[in-house]
């Protein structure tokens, strides 16, 4: 979709409103003079319109240049199918796009790579197909006499390496993951071992934890801030059974799940 219509659409206004506002942004105008000076061009958009509309604007904006870039990256490698694409064409956010180029991104020599070369590959795709087996049965065939794969441990936590990253490379799975974690995530927060002061002006975060999605921005603010001073520490914690929604058993990642719990 356009971003003079798309605009338009998200912030119901009139796409002749909009197009008039983007000109006069773009010769460099500011939003004060705009809404004070050109309302007859705008069709009256306020000062609050106007300054969702730019900040909408510079996002979009910047989505499509990185959305162009990254096609360009996936097509100059050969892998860039017309599915690929066309979901990168539609993808309507920074982390949507991002996830999607995920798998293409050019990789640091890790844990996995370095089972993926030691032939440990086929033995991630066997334990997916067949999940409900116990990996033991099939790994010691894998084993090699370069360590760590050379033991039955260490070919498993091989495994369990290509198995994560695979995991972190599924678009959908991480888009829903990233958008239950926002509705029912708890964020934990403790003092840091030694800086526990009374008179610390953190002292109400020292044993403190409370659903993400209802943490109100001047009190996250302060707990970064804490973290930031070496004061806190946090963690963003699951719910328990939030690995058995309907999603996860429909993207399969029941599967990843569980390997990983049964190899670690």
């Amino acid at each position: 979709m356009h971003i003079e219509l798309k605009l338009a659409k998200e912030l119901d206004i009139g796409q002749h409103q909009v197009s008039a506002t983007l000109a006069l942004l773009d010769q460099g105008a500011t939003i004060p003079f705009i809404a004070r000076y050109r309302k007859e061009a705008t069709g009256g958009l306020d000062d609050t319109q106007l300054r969702d509309l730019h900040q909408r604007l510079l996002y979009l904006r910047d989505l499509d240049q990185r959305r162009t870039v990254i096609i360009e990256q996936i097509s100059e490698q050969g892998l860039l199918t017309r599915e690929l694409k066309d979901a990168l064409l539609s993808a309507d956010t920074k982390s949507r796009l991002e996830d999607l180029y995920l798998p293409f991104r050019p990789k640091r020599r890790n844990k996995a790579q370095e089972a993926r070369e030691a032939g440990l590959a086929p033995l991630s795709q066997t334990i997916l197909q067949h999940y409900q087996d116990d990996p033991k049965g099939v790994a010691p065939s894998f084993i090699t006499k370069v360590p760590p794969f050379d033991t039955l441990d260490g070919v498993l936590e091989g495994t369990k390496h290509i198995l994560l990253e695979t995991l972190t490379e599924q678009a959908d799975a991480l888009g829903h993951l990233r958008l239950q974690l926002w509705k029912k995530g708890i964020l934990k927060v403790q003092v840091v071992k030694g800086k526990a002061q009374d008179d610390s002006k953190y002292r109400d975060y020292f044993e403190y934890e409370e659903a993400i999605a209802k943490i109100p921005s001047h009190r996250a603010l302060a707990i970064l801030r804490g973290h930031n001073e070496g004061v806190l520490k946090y963690a963003l914690n699951l719910p328990e059974g939030m690995l058995d929604t309907p999603f996860f058993t429909l993207a399969q990642a029941s599967r990843f799940s569980m390997q990983i719990v049964t190899l670690g």
